[in-house]
Protein backbone atom coordinates (compact mmCIF):
# COMPACT_ATOMS: atom_id res chain seq x y z
CA UNK A 1 0.00 0.00 0.00
CA UNK A 2 1.51 3.52 -0.89
CA UNK A 3 1.98 5.19 2.08
CA UNK A 4 1.88 9.23 2.90
CA UNK A 5 4.74 11.44 2.94
CA UNK A 6 4.99 12.76 6.56
CA UNK A 7 4.24 16.27 5.80
CA UNK A 8 1.12 15.47 4.23
CA UNK A 9 -0.20 13.14 7.06
CA UNK A 10 1.02 16.44 9.28
CA UNK A 11 -1.02 18.55 7.11
CA UNK A 12 -3.95 16.30 6.82
CA UNK A 13 -3.69 16.66 10.40
CA UNK A 14 -3.84 20.10 11.24
CA UNK A 15 -6.64 20.44 8.53
CA UNK A 16 -9.07 17.77 10.24
CA UNK A 17 -7.94 19.56 14.06
CA UNK A 18 -8.74 23.04 12.47
CA UNK A 19 -12.22 21.84 10.95
CA UNK A 20 -13.03 20.30 14.58
CA UNK A 21 -11.94 23.60 16.12
CA UNK A 22 -14.71 25.47 13.50
CA UNK A 23 -17.26 22.96 14.44
CA UNK A 24 -16.77 22.90 17.91
CA UNK A 25 -17.07 26.96 18.20
CA UNK A 26 -20.19 27.43 15.55
CA UNK A 27 -22.57 29.10 16.62
CA UNK A 28 -25.99 27.34 17.54
CA UNK A 29 -28.96 27.39 15.49
CA UNK A 30 -30.74 29.65 17.28
CA UNK A 31 -34.00 28.81 15.58
CA UNK A 32 -33.94 25.25 16.45
CA UNK A 33 -33.12 25.92 19.79
CA UNK A 34 -35.81 28.15 20.29
CA UNK A 35 -38.02 25.00 18.72
CA UNK A 36 -36.85 22.98 21.62
CA UNK A 37 -37.91 25.61 24.59
CA UNK A 38 -41.18 26.02 22.88
CA UNK A 39 -41.85 22.63 21.87
CA UNK A 40 -40.47 21.80 25.92
CA UNK A 41 -42.92 24.63 27.28
CA UNK A 42 -45.91 23.36 25.62
CA UNK A 43 -45.81 19.63 26.50
CA UNK A 44 -45.02 21.13 30.27
CA UNK A 45 -41.50 19.13 30.07
CA UNK A 46 -39.19 21.00 32.86
CA UNK A 47 -36.66 18.55 32.27
CA UNK A 48 -35.90 19.21 29.27
CA UNK A 49 -36.02 22.53 29.79
CA UNK A 50 -33.29 22.28 32.63
CA UNK A 51 -31.37 20.45 29.90
CA UNK A 52 -31.77 23.60 27.18
CA UNK A 53 -30.35 25.81 30.33
CA UNK A 54 -27.34 23.45 30.86
CA UNK A 55 -26.77 23.27 27.15
CA UNK A 56 -26.95 27.01 26.89
CA UNK A 57 -24.13 27.73 29.38
CA UNK A 58 -20.72 28.85 28.23
CA UNK A 59 -18.55 25.67 27.66
CA UNK A 60 -15.67 25.20 30.47
CA UNK A 61 -13.03 27.60 30.12
CA UNK A 62 -14.87 29.73 27.43
CA UNK A 63 -15.71 33.20 29.40
CA UNK A 64 -19.40 34.50 27.87
CA UNK A 65 -17.62 37.28 26.04
CA UNK A 66 -15.11 34.72 23.93
CA UNK A 67 -18.67 33.94 21.91
CA UNK A 68 -18.69 37.05 20.63
CA UNK A 69 -20.96 39.82 21.08
CA UNK A 70 -23.83 38.95 18.95
CA UNK A 71 -23.87 35.44 20.13
CA UNK A 72 -23.28 36.64 23.78
CA UNK A 73 -26.60 38.91 23.73
CA UNK A 74 -28.67 35.80 22.02
CA UNK A 75 -27.66 32.83 24.12
CA UNK A 76 -29.13 35.35 27.25
CA UNK A 77 -31.80 36.14 25.49
CA UNK A 78 -32.91 31.93 25.08
CA UNK A 79 -31.63 31.51 28.45
CA UNK A 80 -33.96 33.95 29.47
CA UNK A 81 -36.53 32.51 27.43
CA UNK A 82 -35.88 29.48 28.86
CA UNK A 83 -36.41 30.77 32.53
CA UNK A 84 -39.45 31.88 31.43
CA UNK A 85 -41.06 29.01 30.29
CA UNK A 86 -39.75 27.01 33.16
CA UNK A 87 -41.17 29.31 35.62
CA UNK A 88 -44.48 28.62 33.81
CA UNK A 89 -44.11 25.19 33.75
CA UNK A 90 -43.25 24.73 37.45
CA UNK A 91 -45.75 27.40 38.59
CA UNK A 92 -48.68 25.00 39.38
CA UNK A 93 -46.30 22.32 41.38
CA UNK A 94 -43.27 24.03 42.14
CA UNK A 95 -43.69 28.07 43.32
CA UNK A 96 -40.83 28.66 44.92
CA UNK A 97 -38.71 27.32 42.17
CA UNK A 98 -41.00 29.15 39.69
CA UNK A 99 -40.04 32.11 41.48
CA UNK A 100 -36.59 31.26 41.30
CA UNK A 101 -36.59 31.03 37.55
CA UNK A 102 -38.57 34.12 37.04
CA UNK A 103 -35.98 36.03 38.84
CA UNK A 104 -33.11 34.63 36.62
CA UNK A 105 -35.19 35.51 33.74
CA UNK A 106 -34.62 39.09 34.83
CA UNK A 107 -30.60 38.84 35.51
CA UNK A 108 -30.42 37.41 32.02
CA UNK A 109 -32.12 39.64 30.14
CA UNK A 110 -30.49 42.28 31.53
CA UNK A 111 -27.16 40.60 30.53
CA UNK A 112 -28.74 40.62 27.59
CA UNK A 113 -29.49 44.59 27.76
CA UNK A 114 -26.41 45.52 28.81
CA UNK A 115 -24.34 43.28 26.24
CA UNK A 116 -25.81 45.84 23.54
CA UNK A 117 -24.16 48.24 22.07
CA UNK A 118 -24.04 51.42 23.86
CA UNK A 119 -25.51 54.29 21.35
CA UNK A 120 -23.90 57.68 21.47
CA UNK A 121 -26.42 60.43 22.21
CA UNK A 122 -27.96 61.80 18.78
CA UNK A 123 -27.27 58.53 16.97
CA UNK A 124 -29.89 56.00 16.01
CA UNK A 125 -29.52 52.64 16.69
CA UNK A 126 -28.99 49.89 14.24
CA UNK A 127 -32.16 48.21 13.23
CA UNK A 128 -30.86 44.74 14.42
CA UNK A 129 -29.94 45.92 18.24
CA UNK A 130 -32.94 47.89 17.70
CA UNK A 131 -35.16 45.05 17.47
CA UNK A 132 -32.84 42.48 19.95
CA UNK A 133 -33.66 45.17 22.86
CA UNK A 134 -37.30 45.33 21.76
CA UNK A 135 -37.42 41.47 22.09
CA UNK A 136 -35.55 41.64 25.37
CA UNK A 137 -37.59 44.42 26.99
CA UNK A 138 -40.78 42.61 25.92
CA UNK A 139 -39.31 39.01 27.44
CA UNK A 140 -38.93 41.36 30.39
CA UNK A 141 -42.30 42.32 30.99
CA UNK A 142 -43.09 38.60 29.98
CA UNK A 143 -41.37 37.61 32.99
CA UNK A 144 -42.72 40.35 35.22
CA UNK A 145 -45.93 39.89 34.72
CA UNK A 146 -45.30 36.36 35.02
CA UNK A 147 -44.05 36.91 38.69
CA UNK A 148 -46.78 39.45 39.31
CA UNK A 149 -49.59 36.19 39.36
CA UNK A 150 -47.05 34.19 40.67
CA UNK A 151 -47.03 36.81 43.96
CA UNK A 152 -50.39 38.17 43.66
CA UNK A 153 -48.10 41.68 43.67
CA UNK A 154 -50.45 44.35 41.52
CA UNK A 155 -48.26 45.32 38.33
CA UNK A 156 -46.83 48.93 38.71
CA UNK A 157 -44.52 48.61 35.68
CA UNK A 158 -41.20 49.99 37.33
CA UNK A 159 -37.80 49.87 35.79
CA UNK A 160 -38.75 46.56 34.03
CA UNK A 161 -42.33 46.69 33.81
CA UNK A 162 -41.80 50.05 32.11
CA UNK A 163 -40.12 48.49 29.89
CA UNK A 164 -42.69 47.71 26.97
CA UNK A 165 -43.65 50.90 26.59
CA UNK A 166 -40.17 51.30 25.31
CA UNK A 167 -40.50 48.64 23.55
CA UNK A 168 -43.37 49.77 21.58
CA UNK A 169 -41.87 52.61 20.63
CA UNK A 170 -38.87 50.88 19.37
CA UNK A 171 -40.93 48.10 17.53
CA UNK A 172 -44.33 48.79 17.12
CA UNK A 173 -45.15 46.23 14.64
CA UNK A 174 -43.33 43.70 16.48
CA UNK A 175 -46.23 40.91 17.25
CA UNK A 176 -44.37 39.84 20.58
CA UNK A 177 -43.70 43.42 21.68
CA UNK A 178 -47.59 43.84 20.95
CA UNK A 179 -48.36 40.85 22.77
CA UNK A 180 -47.00 41.31 25.79
CA UNK A 181 -48.14 44.74 25.86
CA UNK A 182 -51.64 43.50 25.49
CA UNK A 183 -51.25 40.99 28.31
CA UNK A 184 -50.23 44.55 30.63
CA UNK A 185 -53.15 46.03 29.23
CA UNK A 186 -54.86 43.02 30.71
CA UNK A 187 -53.19 43.45 34.23
CA UNK A 188 -53.64 47.03 34.36
CA UNK A 189 -56.89 47.04 33.34
CA UNK A 190 -58.22 44.81 36.57
CA UNK A 191 -61.97 45.05 36.69
CA UNK A 192 -63.03 48.19 34.56
CA UNK A 193 -64.75 47.31 32.25
CA UNK A 194 -63.44 49.64 29.66
CA UNK A 195 -60.17 49.04 30.26
CA UNK A 196 -60.51 45.07 29.82
CA UNK A 197 -62.24 45.79 26.06
CA UNK A 198 -59.16 48.00 25.17
CA UNK A 199 -56.93 45.10 25.98
CA UNK A 200 -59.15 42.41 23.98
CA UNK A 201 -59.33 44.55 21.52
CA UNK A 202 -55.23 44.43 21.08
CA UNK A 203 -55.18 41.08 21.36
CA UNK A 204 -57.45 40.62 18.68
CA UNK A 205 -55.04 42.99 16.95
CA UNK A 206 -51.93 40.99 17.61
CA UNK A 207 -53.22 37.41 16.02
CA UNK A 208 -53.91 39.73 12.97
CA UNK A 209 -50.12 40.68 13.55
CA UNK A 210 -48.94 37.13 14.17
CA UNK A 211 -50.54 35.66 10.83
CA UNK A 212 -48.85 38.14 8.56
CA UNK A 213 -45.67 37.07 10.46
CA UNK A 214 -46.31 33.57 10.04
CA UNK A 215 -47.22 34.24 6.24
CA UNK A 216 -43.47 36.01 6.37
CA UNK A 217 -39.82 34.44 6.05
CA UNK A 218 -39.19 32.81 9.20
CA UNK A 219 -36.85 34.68 12.10
CA UNK A 220 -35.87 34.21 15.29
CA UNK A 221 -37.17 34.90 17.87
CA UNK A 222 -40.75 33.70 16.26
CA UNK A 223 -42.32 32.34 19.44
CA UNK A 224 -45.98 33.84 20.58
CA UNK A 225 -48.72 33.04 17.97
CA UNK A 226 -50.39 30.15 19.72
CA UNK A 227 -49.86 31.75 22.89
CA UNK A 228 -51.43 35.22 21.78
CA UNK A 229 -54.62 32.81 20.74
CA UNK A 230 -55.09 30.76 23.74
CA UNK A 231 -54.72 33.82 26.03
CA UNK A 232 -57.83 35.21 23.30
CA UNK A 233 -59.17 32.34 24.26
CA UNK A 234 -58.95 32.48 27.78
CA UNK A 235 -59.88 36.43 27.93
CA UNK A 236 -63.07 35.56 25.60
CA UNK A 237 -64.21 32.54 27.83
CA UNK A 238 -63.94 34.81 30.95
CA UNK A 239 -66.36 37.10 29.15
CA UNK A 240 -68.99 33.88 28.64
CA UNK A 241 -67.98 34.09 24.75
CA UNK A 242 -67.84 30.24 24.64
CA UNK A 243 -68.03 30.69 20.68
CA UNK A 244 -65.60 33.00 20.11
CA UNK A 245 -63.06 31.14 23.16
CA UNK A 246 -63.47 27.78 21.06
CA UNK A 247 -61.78 29.22 17.79
CA UNK A 248 -59.31 30.90 19.34
CA UNK A 249 -58.15 27.92 21.15
CA UNK A 250 -58.63 25.74 18.35
CA UNK A 251 -56.64 28.20 15.85
CA UNK A 252 -54.17 27.83 18.92
CA UNK A 253 -54.05 24.11 18.38
CA UNK A 254 -53.53 23.98 14.64
CA UNK A 255 -50.77 26.08 15.40
CA UNK A 256 -49.16 23.85 18.42
CA UNK A 257 -51.45 20.95 18.52
CA UNK A 258 -48.97 19.75 21.86
CA UNK A 259 -49.88 22.90 23.93
CA UNK A 260 -50.95 21.61 27.67
CA UNK A 261 -52.36 25.08 28.56
CA UNK A 262 -54.66 25.26 25.16
CA UNK A 263 -55.64 21.89 25.35
CA UNK A 264 -56.98 22.57 29.47
CA UNK A 265 -58.80 25.46 28.49
CA UNK A 266 -60.30 23.52 25.62
CA UNK A 267 -60.90 20.88 28.51
CA UNK A 268 -63.07 23.21 30.39
CA UNK A 269 -64.69 24.48 27.48
CA UNK A 270 -65.90 21.49 25.83
CA UNK A 271 -66.75 19.51 29.12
Amino acid sequence: MRRLPLGLIGALALAGASSFAQAQTSPPDWGDVEGRIQYAYYTNDARALNGILTSLKPKAGEGEESSGGDDAITRSYFRALTHYRLAQVLNATQKSKARDAIDECGDEIDEAVDALPKVPLGLDETDENRMKRAEAYALATACTLAGREMSSVPFGGGRIGSRIDEAVKLEPKNPRVRLVEALAMFDRAGKNVDEQAAALKNLRAVTVMFEQARAAASSTPEWGAAEAYAFLGRALFDQRDVVGAREALERSLLIAPEYAFARKLMGQITR
